[in-house]
C-alpha cells in the first residue's frame, strides 16, 4: 500500500502466470519467483523497453509495476 512518505524506488516487469501467481524478470536469470531475484530497474521507460520486448509473440500478462519505499523522513507519531 502507497504512504504519502513512500517513493518510487524503482520498477519491476512481472508476469501472471495463475490464479494471484506471479515472476519477476532478470534478464541474466530469466523469470523467478521471488521478487528480490527479479531486475530493480532505475527508470520506468528502461523497464517499460524490457516489458515490450517480453510481450513480442507472447500472451503472458507482462506489467511494469513501480516498487516503493520510505523516503526517510520521520513521522511524527504522538501517543495518545
Amino acid at each position: 500500500m502507497e504512504d504519502e512518505n513512500d517513493v518510487v524506488v524503482g520498477y519491476l516487469v512481472i508476469r501472471e502466470i495463475g490464479d494471484d501467481e506471479v515472476q519477476f524478470w532478470d534478464p541474466e536469470a530469466g523469470w523467478n519467483d521471488d521478487p528480490d531475484d527479479g531486475k530493480l530497474y532505475e527508470t520506468q521507460e528502461e523497464a517499460e523497453r524490457d516489458a515490450e520486448t517480453l510481450r513480442a509473440g507472447n500472451n503472458d500478462t507482462i506489467t511494469v509495476e513501480p516498487v516503493y519505499g520510505d523516503d526517510g523522513e520521520e513521522e511524527d507519531e504522538e501517543d495518545v
